[in-house]
């Protein structure tokens, strides 16, 4: 018994284990700042480039001169396709289920409001709907409370996109969409006569 209390007394002074403690103990909150920073920093590089993408397809398509060489379905589908290419390594090709690229023309003749002519969708495989409208020829909604003038053509690209932690368990950030658009004037004349695709 007096060996009992000698032992004790002798634990009770040890501190041999206090650094496992410590360790055990943070962790936890280390792997949450880890894998919080990992998801932040990946999903600020995928949204920069969204908006890149989105900027760049809406200006080329914007760059297409109606008199000389008319906007074509198979240069929308070419530019659609390099969507792959400047999204990489986030998106994996035209089936993929997380991306879609949406490309409106719309325009404005005197009072009315704003007409959409056509829309050509592509960049990836995603089940959206254009927050510009649907209806060809029906009423268009402007992002962000944009205006128009009367006689004014613009094309507007919207970029949908899934985001998804790597972890699917993830505390700090979760699944969700992210949308971006850009909005560009044609350059070299009306694209008005273009078919639509969506």
């Amino acid at each position: 018994m007096a060996y009992l209390k000698k032992y004790l007394a002798k634990l009770k002074h040890c501190e041999q284990g206090i650094a496992y403690v410590e360790f055990a103990l943070c962790l936890s909150l280390m792997m949450l700042l880890f894998l919080g920073s990992v998801e932040v920093s990946r999903c600020v590089l995928i949204i920069q480039k969204l908006e890149k993408t989105v900027s760049t397809v809406t200006d080329v398509t914007t760059q297409t001169n109606p008199n000389t060489t008319p906007l074509t379905s198979s240069q929308m589908s070419q530019l659609m396709s390099a969507v792959t290419d400047m999204m990489s390594p986030y998106t994996a090709g035209a089936s993929d289920a997380n991306i879609l690229v949406i490309v409106s023309d719309v325009t404005k003749t005197g009072s009315a409001s704003p007409v959409l002519n056509w829309q050509y969708c592509g960049g990836g495989n995603l089940s959206a709907t254009s927050r510009v409208g649907t209806t060809i020829g029906g009423t268009a909604t402007l992002p962000n409370s944009f205006s128009m003038n009367s006689g004014e053509e613009l094309v507007v690209g919207e970029v949908f996109y899934n985001f998804s932690p790597i972890v699917s368990t993830n505390p700090v950030l979760g699944s969700f969409r992210i949308y971006k658009t850009a909005i560009f004037m044609p350059r070299l004349g009306a694209l008005t006569g273009f078919s639509s695709h969506c």
